[in-house]
């Protein structure tokens, strides 16, 4: 509630923002629990939570799932992809992890050095490189960047 009182001072929409939040984070009653005692996971869920919860129109999130496990990831992506879905918002995300961008996103801007080398969908950049997934679509062209 903290954080939707420093986006609306009306009870209704803080109220609104707080109860979106608590959907995304997935965290169910654990949501009443103090924090410290959550796992690292749990911790990005309730973060991404906080910062979606407010709807922005866009999203820029930088490596979402960096260190979490496979369970806490596909909790993230989830809530991601609720996200998007639901309010049309657009995510701008930077990750590394190319089958996680495959997964979560429409376009794709490939880039290595700071220069951008392709951008497409990534079904397209995978029939263009004949790549399996995109990260062998990557690969293929940034290895000559490199």
């Amino acid at each position: 509630m903290f954080f939707a009182r420093m986006y609306s001072s009306e009870k209704k929409e803080v109220e609104e923002m707080v109860k979106f939040g608590i959907k995304l984070s997935g965290l169910g009653d654990r949501i009443y629990d103090k924090a410290e005692t959550f796992s690292k996971g749990m911790r990005r869920r309730l973060a991404l939570a906080r910062t979606l919860m407010v709807k922005p129109k866009l999203a820029i999130l930088d490596e979402p799932t960096a260190g979490l496990d496979v369970y806490a990831s596909v909790k993230v992506r989830n809530a991601i992809k609720m996200f998007a879905k639901e309010t049309g918002s657009t995510v701008f995300l930077s990750s590394h992890n190319m089958l996680e961008v495959e997964y979560l996103c429409g376009r794709v801007v490939f880039i290595c050095k700071g220069r951008i080398l392709d951008k497409g969908s990534p079904n397209a950049l995978k029939k263009k490189y004949n790549a399996k997934n995109l990260e062998e679509a990557f690969i293929r062209v940034v290895q000559h960047e490199l």
